[in-house]
């Protein structure tokens, strides 16, 4: 009681009591713009700076798969062969072990092919040297029953016009290929006379959208030339023209496809802004702009032409 009345003869003496002031209207949305706009600024740095980190870790990837490749080399004395039709496989089972993956490559039966049960669980092995982080990691094949990885890294099929026609020729001059009868080659270091720094041996691809995509570019254990899946071709400069596959799924506009029966190509491609990653036939690394000439680039697809190339690249 005596509390209320000493609070009430301090209000009767004329006490002043102090009020605090808020924002206005017009106060908060100013800060929320000012807010907004240094937003706006920080995020393309922010972006900027997360592609750098994923264009360094895609290189990265480029430089152990040469690596693996110079190992595999030297067992072996050449390259592996692209694609092999008895039994069906591709080039990279034979990799497995160069890249760290000695246990897979044991679990994986040669004498199978890739699409049979034997081989269901290796097949299904997602690595991270696979994958592009600027693409779609961990992706997927999931077209039909035989379940496998797709990935971002494929070999230089060069110039080749492939399938031509129903018999299946095929021809070319770079690290791998097959002969005019269609027959694998099987490349030596000493068979790039125009120099291991000159001639590409990898470069980047993008995967289809989404696993059920029927599309075949990155299908990298799939055997089949003319689905264009472990291979890139030097007729077109990087991310340009309209790839023509077996089979297309035609919903991803860096990567443009039309499906055909004949005469086969896919372009090196990448999510990178402005090129793609390649790995030399030496193993350095380069990024190839977009803008790279078409002569250099098919140059750079072959590896005994007796040409220089025409410009840097």
């Amino acid at each position: 009681m005596e509390i209320a009345e000493s609070q009430g003869a301090s209000s009767a003496s004329g006490t002043r009591l102090v009020s605090r002031r808020g924002f206005t209207l017009v106060e908060l949305l100013v800060v929320i713009a000012i807010i907004g706009t240094l937003v706006g600024l920080l995020l393309p740095a922010v972006q900027v700076a997360r592609e750098s980190a994923r264009r360094s870790s895609c290189q990265n990837a480029l430089k152990q798969w040469g690596l693996a490749m110079h190992n595999l080399v030297d067992a072996k004395k050449k390259f592996p062969l692209a694609t092999t039709t008895t039994p069906r496989t591709s080039w990279v089972p034979f990799t497995w072990p160069y890249i760290e993956y000695p246990e897979l490559a044991k679990s994986y039966d040669l004498k199978q092919g890739f699409h049979l049960a034997a081989n269901s669980d290796a097949r299904q092995v997602r690595l991270p040297l696979y994958y592009c982080p600027s693409d779609r990691p961990n992706a997927m094949w999931t077209a039909d029953t035989a379940t496998r990885v797709r990935g971002n890294y494929v070999v230089n099929w060069g110039t080749a016009r492939m399938w031509v026609n129903a018999s299946g020729t095929l021809a070319g001059n770079s690290p791998f290929r097959n002969t005019a009868a269609g027959t694998p080659v099987q490349s030596a270091l000493k068979d790039i006379t125009d120099g291991t720094s000159k001639t590409l041996l990898m470069s980047e691809i993008i995967v289809a959208k989404a696993d059920e995509d029927n599309t075949s570019r990155g299908d990298i254990l799939n055997n089949e030339d003319r689905y264009v899946s472990v291979q890139f071709l030097t007729r077109n400069t990087p991310n340009s023209g309209t790839d023509q596959t077996f089979v297309c799924v035609n919903n991803d506009p860096q990567a443009p496809c039309t499906q055909t029966s004949v005469d086969y190509n896919a372009s090196a491609r990448s999510r990178h802004v402005g090129g793609v990653g390649v790995v030399m036939c030496d193993g350095a690394v380069r990024f190839v702009s977009d803008n790279v000439s078409l002569t250099t680039w098919q140059q750079l697809g072959n590896m005994n032409d007796g040409q220089a190339i025409a410009d840097e690249f």
